[in-house]
């Protein structure tokens, strides 16, 4: 198969330039949830992602990391490394953008991004070793498919309208019934291990509830993608013009939802994979990525009552000692 490429998006909110440029469209916000402080702020992890990168996963042919012209200062040119902005792949008039969605929906535009590429939040990272098959086997990308029950109740929690919103346009391609019928394999799975209770008890719901959705690096085939857009260019498009989240957006999980209902996937199994959630006292999920306890994680934001000073530099201090050796992706 082709090379693997990794993506990764990454914004800086405490830089005041940039701060300064988002305060000018904050009156265009559509939700409070969307321009919360949560979704900007860097806790100054970066160089780490890079350095586990290359320790973890040095077989990665390009790693494409998109910002809105933000570059560290401690980045430094290395043959793999490409910076892409927003403005070398989102067309001109759907810029500048604050919306996630926007800067992930247009990814497949990316110059030179191989056909198999893996996308990372900047949240997410490797803390042991990976191999391709972690990712894609015999080309086909890697997943689960398990089915979810959505709420809606919190009109401020966007996220549970934006699954809903991909589910309604990719049901019209792949019916529930028809998917369990053919799939049946890879709806019930023993590499889902205890999720397939889920689809078990979703099956009365002739119509689909909602996706499971880890908080994992994500596998793609951008001739997928292509595929999405051509079926649903005017929908995406209409996400685009919302420079903050909108729970009338459609998202990247739309592409993952076309893999997984199409069938074009390998089941796989997220025991090596966790999800935390910062806390002011971060000593138990520190401790289990020491012990090398999974290869994948994800450390999402809280809200703002997390002390954030103090957390930031407890992470750094811990990912400095865990990961010391200084990348080639780092200046001297």
């Amino acid at each position: 198969m082709d090379k693997i490429d990794f993506v990764i998006t990454w914004v800086d909110g405490n830089d005041i330039e940039w701060q300064q440029k988002k305060q000018k469209y904050e009156s265009r916000k559509n939700d409070k949830d969307a321009n919360n402080i949560i979704r900007y702020r860097d806790y100054g992890l970066l160089k780490y992602w890079f350095r586990s990168i290359e320790k973890f996963a040095p077989w990665v042919n390009k790693i494409y990391l998109i910002t809105d012209h933000q570059v560290p200062k401690w980045l430094r040119e290395n043959d793999k490394l490409i910076v892409v902005f927003h403005d070398d792949y989102i067309p001109e008039k759907y810029l500048p953008t604050f919306n996630s969605n926007v800067i992930e929906l247009f990814m497949h535009r990316i110059k030179g991004l191989s056909e198999h590429f893996v996308y990372f939040n900047d949240d997410m990272y490797i803390v042991d070793d990976v191999n391709v098959n972690d990712f894609f086997v015999n080309s086909l990308p890697c997943d689960q498919l398990v089915f979810n029950s959505v709420s809606v109740e919190d009109k401020n929690n966007i996220v549970e309208h934006i699954i809903l919103n991909n589910l309604e346009l990719v049901s019209n391609s792949y019916s529930k019934k028809e998917v369990i019928k053919n799939g049946k394999r890879k709806v019930f799975n023993i590499k889902y291990g205890k999720s397939n209770i889920r689809n078990f008890l979703l099956l009365p719901w002739k119509k689909y509830t909602g996706m499971y959705n880890p908080h994992v690096p994500i596998a793609y085939r951008k001739s997928t993608i292509e595929e999405v857009w051509s079926k649903y260019g005017e929908e995406l498009l209409s996400t685009a013009e919302h420079k903050f989240r909108s729970k009338l957006d459609y998202s990247h999980w739309l592409y993952r939802y076309y893999q997984l209902l199409s069938l074009d996937f390998v089941p796989k199994s997220n025991k090596r994979s966790c999800y935390y959630s910062v806390e002011n006292n971060n000593s138990l999920f520190l401790s289990e990525i020491k012990k090398h306890k999974y290869n994948m994680i994800c450390i999402n934001d809280n809200d703002e009552t997390v002390n954030f000073d103090t957390v930031k530099e407890e992470l750094v201090s811990f990912f400095d000692d865990f990961l010391p050796e200084k990348s080639s992706f780092e200046k001297d």
